[in-house]
């Protein structure tokens, strides 16, 4: 049987992780594939691996990837931490870790508006509820959407 040495192994890691000289990736899509996921909490991290693992692409392909063709989806997963995975693999990210990190939150925010007052896990179920309901009517939304003609009272964007 042969043995791959530590030397080898972090040369094959390089070229899949596409930082090897002559195995950056063409694509967004492509350099991500190479090691599942990209640590997101800070947006920067993002544009910066990517440059990386790319021949560099520039902003506005990253920001196409991710907002326009949707390739690409910033997600929760592990510890409460935001990754960008590609969109095929978000349902296995989902059931993998962030459906249990979700129903830790829920406990926890519902515990938090239990001790203000203001509440209790049946507040937030009520209005995760209520929020899928406005995005089934409005058919699309992003943290940037303006109100929609129509919309509830306080639905406004902010500066």
């Amino acid at each position: 049987m042969r043995r791959i040495g530590i030397d080898e192994r972090r040369a094959r890691l390089g070229v899949r992780h596409h930082l090897a000289i002559g195995a950056k990736a063409a694509t967004p899509l492509q350099a991500i594939g190479g090691v599942v996921a990209l640590h997101a909490s800070d947006p920067a991290s993002v544009f910066l691996a990517l440059h990386a693992r790319t021949d560099p692409v520039d902003v506005k392909a990253i920001e196409q990837a991710l907002y326009e063709e949707r390739t690409l989806l910033r997600m929760h997963g592990m510890r409460r931490t935001l990754f960008v995975v590609p969109t095929t693999l978000a349902p296995v990210v989902q059931a993998a870790c962030a459906t249990a990190v979700a129903a830790q939150q829920r406990r926890r925010y519902g515990k938090l508006l239990a001790d203000a007052g203001a509440g209790d896990e049946t507040t937030l179920a009520e209005a995760g509820e209520a929020a899928l309901r406005a995005l089934a009517g409005r058919g699309e939304a992003t943290g940037a959407s303006g109100p929609r003609p129509g919309s509830p009272p306080g639905c406004t964007r902010r500066a």
